[in-house]
């Protein structure tokens, strides 16, 4: 099969990439309110326990494990703005409802839960076209600074979208903080509307063979490709630390150090500032050391900060988790890149969206699992030990990646 046609010139399809990164910026940064909102609300209002709180998380990312296959397989039939569109709006539709049901009375943790979820299986279309978009929009020798791009608009999410939303907590309530997220799909969704390129369906409907047959392809291709075999598996190890620290963290920094939801959500966004201190540096990182090895060098050398995270303090000890977390997410983003990078060069246009939903299914499935895995590490041990527990294991991810024939090359090589 050949790779999709984009009917537009380069320099459009630059201005819609840059239209899909605000979008997606905006969104990701809104969508915040939710992460620090929905645990405030269960476990203040609603009564929920740690373990409770630690299934909102885990209920967000059960849907990678269920949905991702088959979506990575539709993805492919229908043009990528379509399902961009979707996704935003079904998105702002579920998100909004939550505010309502608080405002009628109705609210329960049940409705939190289905919420996450429902998000989470539009969320799960929404990324896997996403990241099969920079290939389709950039040139080849664009594509390191495109997935930089795609990182940025994280770590921005992660900077200021815990400040925001711990701001929105103090002055609308955690009631109706979501509504911020709301209006982050309703500005992703017009910045789509706005996109000129006419990228078609990677899959043509005459070549369609049923979803299992697709699916089947990918998974051989994959198994025939080593390195990212490796590199999923240390994105598996990565995310599941990632979501048990999100299930962790918010209750740790409000109930453990005592800070209040102001100071909360800057705390937060100093996990974001690093993840943009790695984005900015991640193009001159890669130049410098190789797209191969700028995959997993930086992060292991800086993964050890991590350990300051569940040593923080009241006072002069909020130091400790300023510094851990801008360190450690600084490695952790520039990773990523290099992560993203290496699945696109090594894959042809064809397969992009399916190879993207295998390896989404796979790294991002373990984000259901680290959900679970923080609550009940926090059950256990409580939130400090638990948090110090997944900052020791987040240190592997790495160098499970450097395991392949990646940590050999200097430079990842296009489609072997």
């Amino acid at each position: 099969m050949s790779a999709p046609a984009t009917l537009a010139p380069e320099s459009v399809r630059a201005r819609d990439f840059r239209l899909l990164w605000v979008g997606s910026s905006v969104s990701q940064l809104c969508g915040m309110s939710t992460v620090v909102a929905f645990p405030l609300l269960a476990a203040h209002t609603l009564g929920a326990t740690i373990g409770e709180v630690g299934l909102i998380t885990a209920a967000g990312y059960l849907p990678w494990l269920i949905v991702t296959l088959p979506a990575g397989v539709y993805s492919s039939r229908l043009r990528p703005r379509t399902i961009l569109l979707l996704a935003d709006v079904s998105r702002a539709v579920i998100v909004t409802m939550v505010p309502i049901l608080a405002a009628t009375g109705h609210l329960a943790l049940w409705h939190l839960y289905l919420s996450n979820v429902l998000v989470s299986c539009a969320t799960v279309f929404y990324e896997i076209v996403y990241l099969s978009m920079p290939p389709r929009l950039l040139p080849k020798d664009k594509l390191v600074y495109g997935n930089v791009r795609l990182q940025m608009a994280r770590a921005m999410s992660l900077a200021f979208g815990p400040t925001l939303a711990g701001f929105a907590v103090q002055v609308l309530g955690a009631d109706r903080a979501p509504l911020v997220n709301t209006a982050g799909f309703v500005v992703s969704c017009s910045s789509n509307l706005l996109m000129r390129s006419r990228v078609e369906a990677a899959t043509a409907p005459e070549h369609s063979r049923g979803v299992l047959a697709e699916l089947a392809e990918a998974a051989r291709f994959l198994t025939r490709r080593r390195v990212i075999l490796a590199s999923i598996a240390g994105s598996a190890v990565g995310n599941c630390c990632f979501a048990a620290y999100e299930a962790l963290v918010v209750i740790f920094l409000s109930s453990d150090v005592g800070v209040s939801p102001g100071t909360l959500g800057m705390l937060l966004g100093s996990v974001g500032v690093g993840g943009m201190v790695g984005a900015f540096g991640a193009g001159r990182v890669s130049r410098r050391l190789g797209t191969a090895r700028a995959v997993w060098i930086p992060a292991t050398v800086m993964a050890p900060a991590g350990l300051l995270l569940p040593l923080t303090r009241p006072g002069a000890g909020l130091l400790l988790f300023l510094c851990g977390a801008l360190l450690f997410h600084a490695g952790y983003v520039v990773f990523t890149v290099g992560q993203s990078t290496l699945v696109q060069l090594l894959t042809p246009p064809d397969l992009l969206p399916r190879t993207v939903a295998c390896v989404r299914f796979i790294s991002r499935g373990m984000l259901f699992v680290g959900g679970l895995v923080g609550g009940g590490l926090g059950t256990l041990f409580g939130p400090r030990l638990g948090l110090a527990v997944v900052m020791l294991v987040w240190i592997s991810a790495p160098l499970i990646t450097a395991s392949s024939r990646l940590r050999q090359w200097r430079d990842i090589p296009p489609l072997e």
